[in-house]
């Protein structure tokens, strides 16, 4: 792994409080996570009813604390026991049977009892590669938030000897080793909890910027939620301000990525995290250094304004809802305090000291 020429460690910046803003933004109100989460552990529930059920596992970005808004969904799975006897011929080393009929088996058991235990409209969708997805169809308002309706993402594996699981890979009738637990405990319980913080904002604001390549013309994401999560947990190692995390995060990641693709943290999975179909190791990198620049830009802003304008390269969308968000609140102060009010609530935000390991060359490699 490239390391950067420095690494300041000073006080909070104009940039860590636009990045702050941002972090608020993007993020899934607690009403909404309970009530995926409530989902989520009902699906659990039920799986684990099943004779072959041996444990049961969360997993992906509501476990990981890695979410940003929308949330969608929630990821989870099972473990089946291999000594129970229909399940001894499925997995590589069991009789080579391929996942198909072990998916439908699980579908079918959890969709019936689903439906008895309050989701009487609730469906299961088996389109996808390796989860089954079971929508419940049962929409609910929260707050400002609206309506949200997130669905459960269940993927069953078979227990391996040697560790992690076996789980399926419907495109090519086959099966995949991978360790979702091994993933959960190294972002929720491996480091300390303030290093566990920052690595989570790092990952939730590098997801936000490169999912959203997806959304722009000649533009593609470069990296899977995954990838991002895998990098950042080599990258992300001192509890440094956001701004520097972030900018460091880009410009470590472009680095390791153009020599070769990212090792899975797992010690049982052996294949590298793959980038999307038609990304290459100079595409990844370029455009995370393109990334780094811009956070670097932002930490030599000498007020949150600056800051900000810096920071619409990679965070538009979030930018202009906040000055919307803050707009409409100088509206009201203004319609009930006049212009004084408004002077005496709004919040003053002082510019940040600049200083040399602030300068535009602190992250190159």
């Amino acid at each position: 792994m490239a390391t950067t020429d420095t690494r300041p460690t000073g006080s909070t910046s104009a940039a860590d409080a636009a990045l702050a803003d941002i972090l608020d933004e993007i993020g899934v109100p607690r009403p909404v996570l309970t009530e995926a989460r409530n989902r989520r552990d009902l699906v659990l529930d039920i799986a684990m009813e099943h004779e072959a059920a041996r444990a049961r596992y969360v997993s992906g970005s509501v476990a990981h604390g890695t979410h940003n808004r929308p949330l969608e969904d929630t990821d989870c799975g099972i473990e089946v026991d291999r000594r129970v006897q229909p399940f001894r011929q499925f997995g590589p080393d069991g009789d080579g049977r391929g996942p198909e009929e072990f998916i439908q088996a699980f579908a079918t058991f959890v969709l019936p009892r689903l439906r008895e235990r309050g989701y009487p409209h609730a469906e299961v969708d088996l389109t996808g590669n390796r989860a089954i997805r079971f929508e419940f169809n049962e929409t609910v308002e929260i707050d400002d938030w609206g309506p949200v309706d997130p669905y459960v993402d269940l993927i069953v594996g078979l227990d391996r000897r040697d560790g992690g699981l076996w789980i399926p890979n419907r495109r090519r009738q086959g099966w995949d080793l991978a360790d979702p637990e091994h993933h959960t405990w190294l972002m929720t319980k491996r480091d300390p909890k303030a290093l566990r913080v920052l690595r989570a904002h790092v990952v939730r604001l590098g997801k936000r910027a490169i999912k959203r390549d997806e959304l722009m013309p000649g533009r593609t994401k470069v990296m899977c939620s995954w990838n991002v999560s895998a990098l950042a947990l080599d990258v992300v190692d001192d509890e440094n301000p956001i701004g520097v995390a972030l900018a460091s995060f880009f410009a470590e990641s472009a680095a390791s990525i153009a020599t070769g693709l990212a090792d899975d943290p797992s010690p049982v999975v052996t294949e590298p995290i793959k980038l999307p179909e038609g990304v290459t190791y100079a595409m990844a990198s370029e455009r995370l250094y393109e990334m780094a620049s811009v956070v670097a830009a932002a930490l030599d802003a000498r007020s949150k304004a600056g800051a900000r304008r810096e920071l619409e390269a990679l965070y538009g969308p979030e930018l202009e809802a906040i000055r919307e968000r803050e707009q409409a609140q100088a509206n009201r102060i203004l319609g009930s305090g006049g212009a004084g009010g408004a002077a005496a609530t709004l919040p003053f935000v002082a510019p940040s000291k600049r200083t040399s390991s602030h300068g535009s060359r602190w992250y190159d490699t």
